[in-house]
């Protein structure tokens, strides 16, 4: 029991230690993001391409970088998405992070801010928030055609 003691404190250190050395997330609402996306946010889609394409927030700047790949059931982390993302954004620009419900992206939110990109905002309550608000959608993509 004494070493316990001894160590509790240490451990309740270190974790407050690792706790407040990440960068917080910050969280805002899908009106609060129609606003920021109107100004000239870059919107990060992070759900699947084929949830993507089924329909997405009709936004003039988006990027639909997947957090996990795979079927629903046996997702796994996209390997190359802190690279595919810093492939396509500044680590500087305004990004608004969204999937389908909210969970992938505060996730991918936490990955980006550890990566070091500046100003990153997670959209609470995702595509389904979104539409539920009657927000604009857009069901048409266009696919580029390899030459």
């Amino acid at each position: 029991m004494a070493v316990l003691g001894n160590l509790l404190p240490r451990l309740v250190f270190l974790l407050l230690l690792f706790v407040s050395s990440r960068a917080k997330v910050v969280t805002i609402d899908v009106q609060e993001a129609k606003n920021l996306i109107q100004a000239g946010y870059i919107y990060l889609d992070v759900r699947t391409v084929e949830e993507f394409v089924k329909g997405h927030v009709d936004a003039a700047k988006i990027i639909n970088i997947p957090y996990l790949l795979g079927a629903p059931k046996s997702r796994v982390k996209n390997q190359d998405f802190l690279k595919d993302v810093s492939s396509a954004c500044n680590k500087e620009d305004p990004l608004i992070v969204g999937c389908q419900i909210g969970v992938r992206s505060l996730n991918a939110s936490i990955d980006l801010l550890a990566d070091g990109f500046k100003n990153v905002k997670n959209m609470e309550g995702g595509y389904v928030e979104w539409v539920r608000n009657n927000f604009p959608v857009n069901t048409s993509v266009v696919v580029k055609e390899e030459l």
